[in-house]
């Protein structure tokens, strides 16, 4: 009984032993599939999905960005972006630099993506990231195509822990601001925008007005609406433009609000970073109460 015994062990142990060969080999084997997958020439035409390029890419995988990449006032990742070449989003350049994925956005040009797809290359078009869960999915998403899951898995860990900060003191009653953009623009409810002030601990006055994603916010109802916040989201963009000229207006400027400016690149682009724009809503929450 003592032999059977032992020799039953020795075979389980055998078969352990050869299924851990197994696998060690399948692992190999996925490993090299994933290798063969992993795009080796990406080109990017979208300041969106530059942001995500540079951040969970491998260098050498990079063979072009949009020329917005390196604008400091709209890429969060404009340092990481120099020295890579730059084009125009035209389908002759993408051509030109012989690609193995292409990265689109929704401001894409249709021509341009249209004219890709019928050559048979591989694009893939970013959608739009209004809330931060289209932000985990996205991030998630590329880091796998780009073959740099773990990636990803960081950069999501990373803006989880930033928006976890920012709402650790949010109780009782929300202090009311409202969202104002060039010529009189609001944003409600479906927007990237008034994810981010909702979730810093704001009510958005425009959700409050039942406005959709984009609405135009009358200078009588924010006055009369009296929010303690005010938020300049072009406050930062340094071209000029006529429709921006009305937050010079002395009614925006001397209300009974705090105002805020939110830098353009934290939410431009619906990313990890934008949690950042996050914290600093939420810090200024915090100053209001004091």
């Amino acid at each position: 009984m003592e032999l059977k015994g032992t020799h039953s062990m020795e075979n389980r142990g055998g078969l352990a032993a050869f299924v851990l060969v197994i696998m060690f080999f399948q692992t190999i084997v996925e490993k090299l599939a994933i290798a063969e997958e992993m795009p080796q020439r990406i080109v990017s035409i979208h300041l969106c999905a530059d942001q995500f390029t540079l951040a969970l890419a491998n260098r050498a995988q990079i063979a072009s960005l949009s020329y917005l990449a390196t604008d400091e006032s709209r890429s969060y990742m404009a340092n990481a972006a120099k020295g890579i070449q730059l084009n125009n989003g035209t389908a002759e350049e993408v051509v030109a630099l012989r690609p193995d994925l292409v990265l689109a956005g929704f401001m894409s040009a249709r021509a341009t993506i249209e004219s890709l797809q019928a050559l048979g290359y591989r694009v893939l078009e970013l959608a739009l990231s209004t809330n931060f869960d289209d932000i985990r999915a996205q991030i998630q998403l590329l880091a796998d195509i780009l073959g740099n899951p773990k990636k990803g898995k960081t950069l999501i860990a990373k803006m989880d822990q930033q928006l976890e900060t920012a709402v650790t003191d949010i109780y009782g009653s929300r202090p009311l601001a409202a969202i104002y953009q060039p010529m009189g623009f609001t944003s409600g409810r479906g927007s990237l925008e008034s994810s981010i002030l909702i979730s810093a601990g704001f009510e958005n006055l425009a959700v409050r007005l039942k406005m959709g994603a984009l609405g135009h916010l009358p200078l009588e109802t924010l006055i009369s609406a009296r929010p303690s916040l005010l938020v300049n989201w072009m406050g930062d963009d340094p071209h000029p433009s006529l429709s921006r000229a009305g937050y010079a207006h002395p009614v925006l400027a001397k209300g009974p609000w705090q105002i805020a400016f939110i830098p353009n690149k934290l939410w431009t682009c619906g990313a990890w970073y934008s949690a950042l724009a996050v914290k600093q809503l939420a810090a200024i929450r915090r100053s209001l109460k004091k």
